[in-house]
């Protein structure tokens, strides 16, 4: 494709998500859910110095209930945009979100870019980010997804540098950014050992030195993020939290099977909800077996792709084309999960696509215990995108295979 043609299309699909996203947010939106809680917490922050979150409420003592990735993001747009009362200054959040989302498309961009090395594949998936329900809509919403979004895409462009190129500093931002996505949203923390192991397995080419400066790089630059908010909650809490303390509640909520509104208490303290999760589920496995392994695997997998979040209402109340939209999105999702199939059968021994497979698997499974939210599968709709691009760098040449492998293999 000439240089001219792709800067046009590129050009003009940002100018579409751009006025996309402008003409679909709800500027005068009122807060709901989660987005009291949060500015609630941010107003205490600002005011009285307190880090503490309650559903609806002031904590009015300090807690770890939410790790602080989005809640500062929040504090210092109060901060620099300004807000009357107890309102805070959404009409700025909304817009600078906006902005964050069509960064994020440049870097979706980028990373089919250096995977498929193909102009029109890579455009595809640009495309296919800006145009996307979920992606138009969820910057209105004072949440953390669009924020953990651009970080995410820049963990999944960093994997892909790494395994492209064993230069240092390429490891040392990825566990930084690592660090950056827990904080805003903690469930991904386990991939770490995947991540970390991955680095062994196909680094050991490179000799045993090249592993463990790479292994130490990225745990210094995960540490890094991390050891401000352990410290913290060492002095101010007096205990040794490494996450939060919320898991309690979305987890007690994913535990009745195929309810989507069971009747739960929110004001319960975070490690009682923990408890009663845990006896429930325990003891859901002992007498209906089958029960709680259907929902605790397919049943939720199928609500996280069936439904997207936010809901089509901001787009359209018409039924049919709602239904429509709804079919293309299920259709693009599961094509993509069978790229991602695909790669963990035929292409175990390039790191590029494996890793990038198996970081979707990860932001399925980790949230399979938990309440199925569609927010939860916001992540994996890029990966499902990137699964969909390989099928179509596989497609176009006779080998069945991608066009281009520049992850160095095991």
């Amino acid at each position: 494709m000439a240089i001219r043609t792709k800067t046009v299309i590129f050009t003009i699909l940002l100018l579409l998500g751009l006025l996309l996203r402008c003409y679909y947010t709800d500027w005068e939106k009122k807060l709901t859910g989660d987005e009291v809680g949060y500015n609630k917490m941010v107003l205490q922050l600002l005011h009285e110095g307190v880090y503490g979150y309650a559903p609806y409420a002031y904590s009015e003592k300090p807690n770890a209930f939410t790790t602080p990735g989005y809640p500062l993001f929040l504090a210092g747009c109060y901060a620099v945009f300004g807000y009357a009362g107890d309102r805070p200054p959404v009409v700025q959040i909304q817009a600078l979100q906006i902005l964050i989302q069509l960064i994020c498309a440049v870097i979706m961009y980028r990373i089919a870019r250096r995977m498929f090395a193909h102009t029109g594949i890579s455009l595809l998936m640009m495309a296919c980010y800006l145009l996307h329900p979920t992606f138009i809509l969820s910057p209105m919403y004072l949440l953390t997804e669009t924020l953990y979004g651009l970080f995410f895409l820049f963990f999944i462009y960093l994997l892909v540098r790494c395994a492209q190129e064993t230069k240092l500093r390429w490891f040392l931002s990825l566990g930084v950014v690592f660090g950056i996505c827990v904080l805003i949203r903690p469930t991904i923390v386990p991939f770490i050992v995947v991540l970390l192991a991955g680095v062994a397995v196909y680094g050991r080419k490179h000799g045993m030195a090249a592993v463990l400066k790479a292994i130490s790089v990225i745990t210094i630059g995960f540490a890094a993020m991390m050891l401000p908010w352990w410290i913290r909650n060492w002095m101010t809490l007096d205990k040794v939290l490494l996450l939060a303390e919320q898991t309690g509640n979305p987890l007690l909520w994913g535990s009745y099977p195929f309810e989507r509104s069971p009747h739960v208490d929110v004001k319960q303290d975070p490690a009682e909800m923990g408890r009663i999760a845990y006896e429930r589920i325990i003891n859901g496995f002992r007498n209906e077996f089958f029960t709680y392994l259907s929902w605790y695997s397919w049943g939720k997998l199928l609500i996280y792709i069936s439904e997207i979040f936010p809901g089509l209402g901001s787009i359209t109340v018409n039924k049919l084309l709602s239904k429509l939209i709804t079919i293309l999105h299920v259709i693009v999702m599961v094509i993509g999960l069978g790229g991602l199939v695909k790669i963990i059968i035929h292409e175990r021994r390039n790191a590029m696509y494996m890793m990038i497979a198996l970081l979707a698997v990860f932001s399925i499974l980790l949230y399979l215990p938990f309440s199925p939210t569609p927010r939860y599968f916001y992540p994996t709709i890029p990966l499902c995108f990137l699964g969909l691009g390989y099928l179509l760098s596989c497609t176009i040449t006779s080998k069945g295979r991608p066009i281009k492998n520049e992850g160095y293999r095991a």
